[in-house]
């Protein structure tokens, strides 16, 4: 099922249960559910779909993609969020479903023609105006996981693939 299909059947079957929460209360051991406290000597332990969120993790869009700049920003960011966790009492789970499933093969063939497509785009872009390209058309870098995961491992952010996945 994954985080986003189990989140796709709280969203639909128990639409109470979805509620915005702020993360450093409940770090801080406020209420969690149900008016219960939890001890705050212990970490609240977060959850993270990195398939789902990896453009997240990476940083976002940065401008300096052509000489390498994004690497350092992305490990930036991610210090940033290893020590705001830290400081805020919570423990990072980071998974990574490393299988494609036969069911999602034909959605990744049209993302990856879609990404040809953008990379083309970039490519004429950049040799017909010399500047880098819109936004609109980030695509992330290739290993762009395997490097999280490395950064991950620097910052001590456990990280695990997914439940099943080769």
């Amino acid at each position: 099922m994954g985080v986003q299909g189990f989140q796709d059947y709280i969203e639909k079957h128990c639409p109470s249960a979805v509620v915005p929460v702020e993360l450093q209360k409940l770090a801080r051991g406020s209420l969690v559910g149900g008016g219960r406290q939890r001890p705050p000597q212990t970490p609240l332990r977060l959850l993270i779909d990195a398939d789902n969120c990896l453009h997240r993790l990476y940083g976002g869009f940065y401008t300096d993609w052509v000489s390498g700049g994004q690497w350092n920003h992305m490990l930036g960011y991610l210090a940033a969020l290893a020590k705001a966790c830290f400081n805020g009492n919570i423990e990072l789970f980071v998974f990574f479903n490393g299988a494609l499933e036969k069911a999602r093969l034909h959605e990744w063939v049209k993302r990856q023609g879609n990404e040809r497509q953008t990379a083309q785009q970039i490519v004429s872009h950049v040799q017909n105006k010399g500047t880098p390209p819109p936004k609109v058309w980030f695509l992330p870098p290739v290993c762009m996981a395997h490097c999280i995961r490395l950064a991950l491992i620097r910052f001590h952010i456990k990280w695990r693939p997914w439940p099943g996945s080769a």
